[in-house]
């Protein structure tokens, strides 16, 4: 991309590492839950506008070009500088949540440019998932390199390249893991919205459906912290947040199925990962206070990130089995907090404001609820 370094040079002329530092010890000072003295952790900065003006990128032309994909996660980093925002500065490989499904084959469409969207993964027949079952109960799993895989781990190397020429970029502008999505997520988008009726119609073939991907999943990310061995297993970071342990699971398929189905087929998957990686984190977007309770049974879950709390019913099932169970939530937005100031809720410093809203929406000024709430 035309002119990369005079972002990079205009990031790294604002970046202020007495703040950075601090900023950062906040978070780990929040993840070890350490953050007695007051209700919940809000971070900032003082805001250091830019001097140059940046640029929109669309998602279509980042994804066979490295340097562009730098450029677009760059504008987060510049915004959060430019705005006093507290989130961590971070980077991503970033191409869609079709990483792990590539590589049993499926093909990763983009869309049309004026949705501006990431692309995602085409749903393979039945035929070929039976042929991948039948595979793996003979001991064969697609190579992690394969599809997106190593594709992925490139651009990721590409930016600690670009990184070489600036130190304080280098320092504070975090490489974190890939969409590698979760074991529930991954199925729904290999298998097509068939999935919800296979779980009834096809329960043994769902079940080794869901093994080989969460060994896929082990395995890709295994090589990720080969290959990015800072991405270690006792703090993580995604999209700006720490947390403690070494993995994100992003559930949101899980929403649309009942607590007793995530138990049959999808918890001692996710739990598989957990104990893997040290523990970690589990994210949704929507409705999923069904599911807390469940989640709250894994062990080494340390955060939930939960984008829309309107949409669940936080004081009756979510803080019962979050914060009252020693599991944080990261990534709040800004009105469920203002609605747990008024209802004088003690968030027993357990709760990180701040960003992770739903992908396709800013956060709202007002609480959808209803200011009264």
């Amino acid at each position: 991309m035309e002119n990369l370094r005079k972002y990079l040079d205009d990031l790294e002329s604002r970046l202020d590492e007495e703040q950075e530092e601090a900023l950062l010890a906040d978070y780990y000072r929040f993840a070890d839950r350490k953050m007695t003295d007051r209700s919940y952790f809000k971070p900032s900065r003082k805001p250091a506008p830019s001097k140059v003006e940046w640029e929109k990128v669309c998602f279509n032309d980042t994804l066979n070009d490295y340097d562009k994909m730098l450029y677009k996660q760059l504008l987060r980093a510049n915004d959060q500088l430019a705005d006093g925002g507290g989130e961590l500065l971070s980077y991503r490989a970033n191409f869609g949540t079709g990483l792990i499904p590539s590589m049993f084959g499926c093909e990763v469409r983009e869309l049309p440019r004026e949705q501006d969207s990431l692309p995602g993964p085409i749903h393979l027949t039945w035929d070929q998932i039976l042929k991948i079952n039948e595979n793996y109960r003979d001991g064969i799993l697609p190579d992690v390199r394969s599809g997106l895989g190593q594709k992925t781990i490139d651009a990721a190397h590409h930016t600690e390249e670009v990184l070489k020429d600036y130190p304080k970029l280098q320092k504070y502008l975090h490489i974190y893991q890939p969409d590698t999505q979760g074991p529930c997520s991954l199925v729904e988008a290999i298998v097509g919205s068939d999935f919800y009726l296979k779980l009834f119609d096809e329960e043994d073939e769902i079940n080794t459906l869901v093994e080989a991907i969460t060994e896929e999943f082990i395995r890709y990310m295994k090589l990720w912290k080969q290959e990015f061995p800072f991405c270690g297993n006792d703090y993580a970071m995604d999209y700006g947040l720490l947390y403690k342990g070494g993995i994100m699971i992003r559930e949101d398929a899980c929403t649309n199925i009942s607590a007793s189905m995530y138990e049959e087929f999808f918890q001692d998957a996710d739990q598989k990962i957990l104990d893997t990686f040290g523990g970690g984190a589990v994210h949704y977007c929507g409705h999923g206070d069904h599911l807390a309770e469940s989640f709250a049974e894994l062990k080494g879950l340390t955060a939930v990130n939960m984008s829309q709390p309107d949409m669940n019913d936080m004081d009756g099932k979510i803080y019962p089995n979050t914060i009252d169970k020693n599991i944080q939530i990261i990534g709040m937005p800004s009105f469920e907090v203002r609605r747990t100031d008024r209802h004088h809720i003690n968030l027993k410093g357990m709760v990180h404001v701040g960003v992770c809203v739903a992908a396709w929406m800013g956060e709202p000024e007002t609480d959808p609820r209803g200011e009264d709430c």
